[in-house]
């Protein structure tokens, strides 16, 4: 019993982590900087913070974090190191910044920060 109470309190600590409104679709957390990701029309997407930041911290140190207490979700496609497009997938689990197939190099926005 006490397992699955430490279960559902690590679950629903990820999901708070993370902006809930891009959650309830499908989409994963990256636990390090509170984005979600994931793959929309067959092109990886993350969460991002540009307007939001002006009314929210962004930064942890010198990283840029998402914030959950944002009231508008933003996000952009991703490019990678793909100058020529944006990264392509099939599922959501393709689009992890750790997916070093895909993004061999950089992880970033290849379009603006929009909501």
């Amino acid at each position: 019993m006490r397992v699955l109470v430490l279960l559902v309190v690590s679950l629903a600590v990820t999901v708070e982590a993370c902006n809930y409104a891009f959650m309830r679709d499908g989409a994963r957390c990256d636990r390090e900087n509170n984005c979600t990701y994931g793959c929309h029309k067959y092109r990886c997407w993350s969460e991002c913070n540009g307007i939001c930041c002006l009314t929210t911290d962004c930064f942890d140190g010198e990283n840029l974090k998402c914030a959950p207490s944002c009231s508008i979700p933003e996000w952009c496609y991703l490019s990678g190191d793909h100058w020529d497009g944006y990264v392509e997938c099939n599922q959501n689990s393709e689009c992890s910044k750790d997916n070093k197939e895909k993004f061999p190099g950089q992880y970033r926005c290849g379009s603006t920060c929009t909501a």
